[in-house]
């Protein structure tokens, strides 16, 4: 039984627990080849996003995945310093407020003067 190496030293592999059955690690590593392609399309929505961000929920909608696929991949490009928490909370359709993620070039300015 192989199991998939917990991280693979970037936070970018994608995760399967140690103690996770061997139908999640298979999981896994069926996934990770397509893991940067994803990665990149999530950047692109943020980016297209510009100052204004998204919420993880706003972003599963614009870019029509799942969360399964949108959450881990923007939780690596947080990781990579690719995207920021903008400091903005919206609310979501289920009532719940998120934090409002932005790409790097586009948060907000120190100070608020811009």
């Amino acid at each position: 039984m192989t199991r998939v190496p917990p991280d693979d030293g970037g936070g970018l592999f994608p995760p399967a627990r140690h103690d996770a059955p061997e139908t999640s690690h298979q999981a896994a590593r069926k996934v990770a080849p397509r893991t940067p392609t994803k990665r990149e399309r999530v950047l692109a929505v943020i980016r297209e996003a510009g100052a204004r961000g998204l919420t993880d929920d706003e972003g599963e909608r614009a870019s029509g995945m799942r969360s399964q696929s949108w959450t881990p991949r923007r939780g690596e490009l947080v990781k990579q310093g690719r995207v920021i928490d903008s400091g903005e909370r919206r609310t979501t359709e289920s009532g719940c407020e998120a934090i409002v993620w932005v790409a790097v070039e586009h948060a907000p300015k120190a100070g608020g003067d811009g």
